[in-house]
């Protein structure tokens, strides 16, 4: 795979174990948000490693792991209502990033989607973040209206608006097979 150096990534299933590993990296992510206009998500209080372990035990988690280390997750949720396969957070730690492992962890939830039966992966993210909307269109998915949004895309906006966080700057992003 190009882009990573010496030594691809190691796709597997999450284990419970690596909860500690995936609140952590998601906790360092937040904080690049800091100094741009969505500077609440690095104030809000980091993800709690059960949400990640609960994950990995619905086998809804996907690590990615360089020199024996998890550098990136990804947690899918099936929506069977619209045939698709939902990406609830992929984090790649800072100190892994542009090694191609978000296209990795996609490219694993795309095998999921295939595996599955199911028609596409769908995401909600930031429209105006670089690592954000404008990386997952070079991923290949493309914008979805507001009417096609599925079910999980409408809960974590809708989810996010009763928490209080700003939404207008969210998109929902599809990429089919």
């Amino acid at each position: 795979m190009s882009g990573l150096g010496d030594i691809p990534p190691r796709l597997r299933p999450g284990r419970v174990e690596d909860a500690v590993a995936c609140a952590r990296i998601e906790a360092e992510c937040a904080l690049q948000f800091r100094d741009g206009p969505q500077a609440w998500v690095a104030e809000r209080a980091p993800p709690p490693p059960a949400e990640h372990a609960e994950a990995a035990t619905l086998r809804r988690l996907e690590v990615a792991e360089l020199h024996g280390v998890v550098a990136g997750f990804a947690i899918l949720e099936p929506d069977p209502a619209s045939a698709t396969l939902h990406l609830v957070e992929l984090d790649v730690a800072p100190r892994f990033q542009r090694r191609g492992l978000a296209r990795a962890l996609v490219g694993r939830a795309m095998a999921q989607v295939a595996e599955r039966g199911l028609s596409a992966l769908t995401l909600t993210t930031f429209r105006n973040v670089a690592w954000n909307a404008p990386l997952y269109r070079r991923l290949g998915f493309e914008e979805l209206p507001r009417e096609a949004w599925t079910a999980p895309c409408r809960r974590e906006t809708e989810g996010m608006a009763a928490r209080g966080l700003p939404t207008i700057d969210r998109v929902a992003m599809i990429r089919r097979l």
